[in-house]
């Protein structure tokens, strides 16, 4: 055998290791009308382009690189953020749809290696129509105006982004089963596909001249943000695209089993990383130092919010399955407790997570004031996370009710932006309609925090300070209502036995 034949032979015995879905999807991608007609549009816009770069090229100005650099990247990026996150959340939208997917859940693949080789498969895509532009981008370099490192960046960073937008396709396919609610989300996906598209036309405008070229890819006097830039949205990119990829590994488990461990740790992960590059702006100057502050606090509160209202608002009750594969015997057992299933594991996450951002915020040593806003941050999230449900939770334990619990959540929240206006022009009837903030929207999380220091001038941060241990009082006795609802170590029960409990699936000998 030679060395060529071996190469293949190993990579198919890779492939089928990593998931034997990539092959069957891959063998179903290039079969299809889509993939044709992408590829032969890759080949037809790059000849194109080139034809003209090279006609531009004669009259010597030493620069036609530059925009045709620009035009293939605009187009790759139509496909890269468009038409490929549309085929990948079809894909699995269709396995649904021909119920072919309860077939492949039924084998032994774990709906961890399904979405991975489903996204794969859109990765072999994606490739395919980068290594199709490949060569007329190359030209560009030859063409001048546009330098190698630029070019080999610009490439990477579009793939790495095209691949989190099909991450996001099949984590969208996954939310909902009804055909005629998967029929909305997909027209909802073709119309910002057709967004992207109506934005690439300036931007297309533009790089063709040479206008953002040097911006975007890093062409200019001081590389260095650049270059710190991209290490920012690099990490980012790889961490969110992960934790879509745990999502839509959620979405497709059973019941039964723990399928919030994993997606528990991705999420501390992603708390991790915000907090570590907060902290790589320490000694710089106190202007870039409360831009900082602003976008730590700012990042920070909108992820403590929606893991805080995806996590508390667990059913209590933890199915007996996942209860006993949390009890087997481990060493980092006792570390591992918060990210096992159930609301009142769920509030103690919570309470972690924001006291790694505040401590991240104690060693960046801020003002008194920016402190005070970030603990604000954080006694909102409690408060409107925390309170229904505990209420909810004491009035029925027993009940599960994440889904409806959530959607109050959210109502509530809607509640506390309209009510204080409505109930003050209702009731006092001054003569002026203003809109001015006041003592009223302090229950208003927004309205507050976005005035934090008219609150503490006017010495109204008894409120929020009120509001906030009423939140974290209502995270403590969730923790312990969990204690007291979540069932005592119980023993291996058989199958079938396991299979009659509510929401799960039948058993399979």
């Amino acid at each position: 055998m030679s060395r060529v034949q071996a190469l293949l032979a190993w990579l198919d015995r890779a492939s089928d290791w990593l998931s034997p879905i990539v092959v069957k999807e891959v063998r179903q991608i290039v079969r299809g009308r889509d993939f044709m007609s992408s590829f032969g549009s890759c080949l037809a816009a790059g000849m194109l382009v080139a034809f003209f770069g090279a006609g531009d090229a004669l009259t010597g100005e030493g620069t036609s690189g530059r925009w045709t650099f620009g035009s293939l990247m605009t187009c790759l990026t139509i496909l890269g953020l468009a038409v490929v996150p549309v085929g990948a959340f079809s894909a699995l939208r269709t396995e649904r749809l021909e119920q072919t997917l309860e077939l492949i859940t039924l084998t032994a693949l774990s709906p961890r290696r399904v979405v991975v080789g489903k996204l794969l498969a859109q990765g072999v895509k994606l490739a395919t129509l980068f290594a199709a532009v490949a060569p007329f981008i190359a030209m560009s370099f030859l063409l001048g105006g546009v330098d190698f490192v630029t070019i080999l960046i610009a490439l990477l960073v579009l793939f790495l982004w095209s691949l989190w937008a099909s991450a996001a396709g099949i984590f969208l396919s996954t939310l909902l089963k009804s055909r005629t609610m998967s029929g909305l989300i997909f027209i909802g996906v073709g119309i910002m596909a057709l967004m992207m598209f109506g934005i690439s036309r300036p931007l297309f405008f533009f790089m063709s001249r040479g206008f953002a070229t040097g911006m975007v890819f890093g062409v200019g006097p001081s590389p260095g943000p650049f270059w710190w830039t991209l290490a920012i949205t690099t990490t980012s990119c790889l961490m969110t695209m992960t934790n879509l990829v745990l999502l839509a590994e959620n979405r497709l488990s059973l019941p039964t089993e723990n399928r919030v461990t994993a997606l528990r740790i991705g999420f501390f992960a992603q708390t991790l990383l915000i907090a570590a590059w907060f902290l790589t702006f320490i000694n710089e100057p106190p202007g870039t130092e409360s831009v900082a502050i602003a976008f730590f606090g700012v990042i920070g509160g909108v992820h403590l919010a929606a893991v805080a209202l995806f996590t508390v608002t667990e059913d209590l009750i933890v199915p007996r399955r996942a209860l006993l594969q949390m009890q087997r015997p481990s060493r980092w057992r006792w570390l591992l407790t918060m990210f096992g299933p159930g609301g009142g594991r769920g509030a103690a996450y919570v309470l972690v997570q924001m006291a790694v951002l505040l401590a991240a915020a104690l060693i960046f040593d801020p003002p008194a004031m920016r402190l005070r806003w970030l603990v604000a941050i954080c006694a909102y999230i409690c408060l409107f996370t925390g309170v229904p449900t505990l209420v909810f939770r004491i009035l029925q334990p027993a009940r599960p009710g994440s889904v409806p619990l959530r959607a109050g959540l959210l109502l509530l929240l809607a509640l506390s932006l309209l009510l204080p206006d409505i109930i003050y022009y209702l009731f006092w009837q001054p003569d002026v309609l203003g809109l001015n903030f006041g003592a009223r929207h302090l229950i208003n999380p927004f309205r507050a925090l976005a005035n934090w220091e008219t609150v503490e001038t006017n010495g109204w941060l008894w409120v929020p300070t009120l509001l906030g241990l009423n939140g974290v009082a209502s995270y403590g006795l969730l923790i312990q209502l969990g204690r007291r609802t979540t069932p005592q170590p119980v023993t291996a029960a058989p199958a079938v036995a396991a299979a009659g409990e509510p929401g799960s699936a039948p058993a399979v000998h």
